[in-house]
């Protein structure tokens, strides 16, 4: 057994052949930590051109945050808000992220096949505006309330996407009933006398008033949609006693 002269390759041989392998095989892991994960010490994560490789290979690996060698050199990324309606047009969205090269060239902000744009560097920020009208997914009631889509980032430098996080989208207005509005995970609320789930309280006309699932040790939600909807019957839901 003995190395090639460039050390990429390992030569092994037996009493009929000699074969020729590779040293190290980093190509096959597809995400940072599965190629720093992988135990293999010829392997790291080449974070702007989101690939699996020697250092050697990775281009200007020896600048900051370039070349990622341990598993907490990752890099992360969080967004705010996480979620909006589909209802809501061009919100604009701060994602924080970590352990990110600087990004002089630019970088574009994708939503999967929905729509793409430029996104606004400031430290370590990046200000991205949320799909137009026209570009947010439709979403029907067998569909559920929601849909997830990745919130991708995309160097200019490499034409590659380096960071991803989940974002959601949601219809109110799926929920028919007052129970299943104020019930969503999410901001919904239920326009009294109208009938209508809203992700917008000020839809609500003040005359009529709203029901929206509170915070914290409350049930009077419960009554507030029965006297909406006196006809439905309603699960009891036992009190939750506050300790002083």
């Amino acid at each position: 057994m003995a190395f090639s002269v460039d050390h990429e390759h390992l030569y092994i041989m037996s009493e009929k052949q000699l074969t020729r392998m590779p040293v190290e095989s980093c190509g096959q892991y597809e995400t940072c930590s599965a190629c720093l994960g992988s135990g293999d010490p010829h392997c790291g994560w080449c974070v702007l051109h989101n690939t699996c490789t020697r250092k050697e290979r990775c281009e200007r690996s020896s600048e900051p945050r370039r070349f990622a060698s341990e598993m907490k050199q990752c890099v992360r990324l969080t967004v705010h808000p996480n979620n909006i309606s589909v209802s809501q047009y061009n919100v604009l969205l701060v994602l924080e992220t970590y352990n990110v090269p600087e990004l002089s060239a630019g970088v574009n902000c994708t939503f999967e096949d929905l729509s793409e744009m430029d996104g606004l560097v400031v430290g370590n920020q990046i200000q991205c505006i949320s799909p137009a009208a026209k570009e947010v997914p439709q979403i029907i009631m067998e569909n559920g309330d929601h849909h997830i889509v990745q919130l991708q980032l995309k160097s200019k430098e490499t034409g590659m996407t380096f960071a991803s996080t989940s974002f959601v989208f949601y219809n109110c207005s799926v929920h028919n009933s007052c129970l299943s509005c104020v019930e969503s995970p999410y901001r919904c609320h239920w326009c009294k006398y109208r009938h209508v789930c809203t992700h917008d309280p000020r839809s609500c006309s003040f005359q009529e008033g709203r029901v929206k699932l509170p915070e914290g040790y409350h049930t009077g939600w419960a009554t507030d949609c029965a006297q909406d909807a006196p006809e439905c019957s309603l699960p009891f839901r036992a009190a939750t006693s506050l300790q002083p």
